[in-house]
């Protein structure tokens, strides 16, 4: 991973440039969307738009504002990736736009340079920090764009409780919340409105724990027959990430979804604490990500295959 500009430099960028398309990763969390959404609206004068190659989560409907994501045929002038790690990541997007990206922003520790200009810190607790730090440099950041890194920061770091928090985090959501934003509601939109899909993805996910390596790791999966058997919709499942690495004794954390459009193919999500490094397993099954948090796809007959070829990776990892 190597930075070929600096902060200052992407803020002159950021002040020149106009026609632009910030490209966000698949599956958009609410740093993905806070960060890209952020320089949308921090430089309303300019032609700015955002796409995604998956539908926007209802829950974070508050940050994109009624905004279309979805691909398009315009032309741009310029194009900024932002929290993608890797080109992949982008799904249709990225291969859409496969080396066009000009500019790569990014805080992963898996982390490529397919742009002209990449700029990755892995020491941010999330990609919104970043962005922060350019907007802030410019005086950019008004109502709106604090909103939205306000979400990404607090979305990224767990409410502030991850280890990928420090000091300086406090201090930029201390800055932000001084913008004047709802900070309390931005917090019960991301950390306790449940739906009753997510209620049932939890029960669900509960009833369906798997222990390996004596309760070290514990596992929960969704396959597609699982979600409709119970009325789980997609984004539902987000709120399952971190529940196997809550248990006590659990120093691994896995949540297998199948994807609903792609019968087959299983998004993995994994949580850990300080003795498993979690983009190292990651990145035995192609994805990467952070050393507490990262994710992946494999492609599988079925749940059990999924988990099987999951397992395995597991086991070249961690501690027997």
């Amino acid at each position: 991973m190597k930075n070929n500009i600096t902060l200052s430099e992407i803020t002159k960028l950021f002040e020149e440039w106009d026609n632009i398309l910030i490209l966000t990763h698949a599956n958009p969390d609410a740093d993905t969307l806070g960060s890209a959404f952020a320089i949308k609206y921090s430089y309303p004068e300019k032609s700015i738009d955002v796409c995604c190659a998956d539908s926007v989560p209802q829950r974070l409907s508050f940050i994109t504002k009624g905004n279309d994501t979805s691909l398009c045929e315009k032309e741009y002038d310029h194009i900024i990736s932002v929290d993608c790690a890797e080109l992949h990541l982008m799904g249709e997007a990225g291969k859409k736009y496969a080396f066009e990206t000009e500019l790569k922003i990014d805080h992963h520790r898996t982390s490529t340079e397919f742009a002209k200009y990449n700029y990755a810190d892995e020491k941010c607790g999330s990609c919104g920090e970043i962005i922060y730090d350019i907007l802030d440099k410019a005086n950019r950041i008004n109502l709106q764009s604090a909103e939205a890194l306000y979400a990404a920061i607090a979305s990224d770091t767990g409410s502030f409780k991850f280890s990928n928090t420090r000091p300086s985090t406090h201090i930029k959501a201390a800055a932000l919340m001084e913008k004047g934003i709802d900070f309390v509601k931005i917090n019960t939109i991301l950390f306790e409105n449940k739906s009753k899909s997510e209620i049932s993805a939890l029960k669900v996910a509960v009833n369906s724990l798997e222990y390996y390596y004596g309760g070290r790791v514990a596992v929960v999966g969704f396959s597609n027959e699982l979600k409709t058997e119970n009325s789980i919709d997609d984004d539902a499942l987000a709120s399952v990430n971190s529940l196997p690495r809550e248990i006590e004794g659990v120093e691994l954390g896995i949540v297998i979804k199948e994807k609903s459009a792609k019968q087959g193919e299983f998004k993995v999500s994994m949580r850990s604490g300080e003795s498993v490094d979690c983009s190292e397993i990651c990145a035995k099954l192609g994805g990467g990500g952070h050393i507490r948090a990262s994710g992946a796809s494999v492609r599988a007959e079925n749940l059990d295959a999924a988990k099987d070829i999951i397992i395995k990776a597991v086991s070249e990892c961690i501690e027997k």
